[in-house]
């Protein structure tokens, strides 16, 4: 019998004229599985993670390093003032324009620093702002203005270690006596006595107290403390200034009588 009579026959005996051996080994129209390039995704996946969990402990580790009781010695600044007995509006200056929330994190903004350190990954040539207060003091006193992943990781490191260690009051008052003012000052009283003739010191009746607007000048410049000129305010540092009385009125460290006679004060 010839092949095809014989498949002919066999087909009149079988069900629907189904084959009688299914010669697939899938359901036809149903490709194989690829299994291989997912093992792969995860594989490197996996690689990932351990690779950004060993570099964020290597900065742990590396920010151990900083020597935490080392801060006192700022106070032995002969112009150093603590922040206890400064003005609140002068204190409030720097808290509304650098870090508003200061008192009620514990060292570090995590969704700030968050948004700046993928915002430097994208652009390598500029690390993004996002610091608090603290983690701008650790970085003023250990590190240098290298503007680097690694950096930022190690200040934040840093800031919640000083966070355990002082009080709020003693990192403002470390903070404020630790940053370039201009013209070579590095404390808010060494900075009011030269540019204004003032005192940041409610305890010092040998010189004038300084006003809502010095303390608002003050805390603008330093965000471009080599750019922005007291005696010669160019329209970006006035605007800045009344940025900064507008953040400190909001957050209540000043009235609305306050705002108002400063921005008169400025030629606002």
């Amino acid at each position: 019998m010839k092949r095809r009579d014989r498949i002919a026959q066999q087909s009149k005996h079988s069900p629907n004229n189904e084959p009688y051996h299914n010669t697939y080994y899938q359901p036809v129209g149903q490709p194989p599985k690829k299994q291989k390039p997912r093992r792969i995704f995860r594989t490197l996946l996996l690689l990932l993670v351990l690779a950004g969990a060993l570099f964020i402990g290597a900065m742990y580790f590396m920010a151990q390093r900083a020597d935490i009781d080392d801060l006192k010695s700022i106070e032995q600044k002969s112009s150093y003032v603590s922040a206890a007995q400064m003005p609140d509006y002068t204190k409030g200056a720097f808290i509304a324009v650098e870090d508003r929330r200061f008192y009620k994190h514990s060292g570090v903004d995590y969704r700030g620093s968050l948004r700046a350190i993928f915002a430097s990954v994208r652009d390598s040539d500029r690390l993004q702002g996002g610091s608090t207060i603290t983690q701008q003091l650790a970085k003023n006193y250990y590190y240098d203005n290298q503007q680097t992943v690694t950096r930022k990781l190690k200040e934040m490191f840093v800031a919640k270690r000083i966070e355990r260690h002082y009080d709020k009051d003693e990192i403002l008052s470390y903070y404020m006596n630790n940053i370039y003012y201009g013209d070579n000052h590095y404390t808010i009283e060494s900075a009011a006595n030269y540019y204004f003739g003032v005192t940041t010191n409610e305890q010092n009746y040998t010189l004038p107290h300084i006003t809502v607007l010095q303390s608002a000048i003050l805390a603008s410049k330093v965000n471009a403390p080599s750019v922005y000129n007291v005696n010669d305010m160019s329209p970006s540092f006035i605007n800045r200034t009344k940025m900064t009385l507008e953040k400190m009125k909001q957050q209540e460290y000043i009235n609305e009588q306050q705002y108002t006679e400063a921005l008169q004060q400025l030629g606002a």
